[in-house]
């Protein structure tokens, strides 16, 4: 949503819009605070629109901060101006808003801790693996989540007719198998960070004939292209040292 970055700049304009309608005070004191407070907040909910979060998690957050930067600034606009009392009612539901929103935003973000269950057969790959619709599925799952709690992905060349089974039993409960191609294989590795690939292949080494590997650490952004990344770091390490 990249028109997301300008809603916290409407709030701040429509907080501030009685300084254009009413007579200005004197005494300048608390009002330039609350309204610097107001800018850094705005800026801040602005911000938010780039965080490595899950898109309904960063709406709940612009948003809410938004709101916030509008009451602070209808507080700036009231000490700075004339205007009539009753419009820090606005800025009380406004804060009631922000908070809510925030509240919605760390459960939606909560919500991503855990990836959905992929039920469909069309997911599923012979043996038990599952295939590259499913890594496509899952990717708006994942992205957010290896942003908070960064993943290790290791891809693997193995026979053209490797089962995936021996691969399935040699990986941890939270580790994910996806089967991309004839003896293709992409392992996504959910805790231990870099520090968990050693053990790992080494197990893998035991069970299955490995071909050619790569591996990437994963700490968001779009899954597609660290994928890329890895997909042709294995095929320059397969043509190059086929005997790996």
């Amino acid at each position: 949503m990249p028109w997301l970055y300008a809603v916290p700049w409407i709030f701040l304009l429509l907080g501030i819009a009685p300084l254009w309608f009413y007579s200005q005070r004197e005494d300048l004191y608390p009002g330039l605070a609350y309204l610097m407070a107001a800018l850094i907040l705005t800026g801040a909910a602005s911000l938010y629109n780039r965080a490595p979060a899950a898109a309904v998690v960063r709406l709940c957050w612009v948003i809410g901060l938004g709101l916030l930067g509008y009451t602070v600034a209808t507080h700036a606009a009231l000490n700075l101006t004339s205007m009539p009392v009753f419009y820090q009612g606005s800025a009380a539901v406004a804060a009631l808003g922000a908070g809510v929103a925030v509240l919605c935003g760390l459960y939606f973000l909560q919500q991503r801790e855990t990836l959905p269950s992929l039920q469909q057969e069309s997911y599923r790959e012979r043996g038990g693996a599952m295939n590259r619709a499913a890594l496509m599925a899952l990717a708006p799952s994942l992205e957010p989540m290896a942003a908070a709690r960064p993943m290790m992905m290791l891809m693997l060349q193995t026979a053209p007719d490797q089962a995936p089974e021996p691969i399935l039993q040699t990986l941890r409960g939270p580790d994910l198998v996806f089967r991309l191609g004839e003896g293709r294989y992409l392992l996504i590795l959910q805790e231990g960070g870099p520090q968990a690939v050693a053990p790992v292949f080494k197990r893998l080494k035991q069970n299955v004939q490995i071909q050619a590997y790569a591996a990437l650490p994963y700490e968001g952004g779009p899954l597609d292209k660290a994928l890329g990344q890895l997909e042709a770091e294995l095929e320059h390490i397969y043509l190059t040292q086929p005997g790996i």
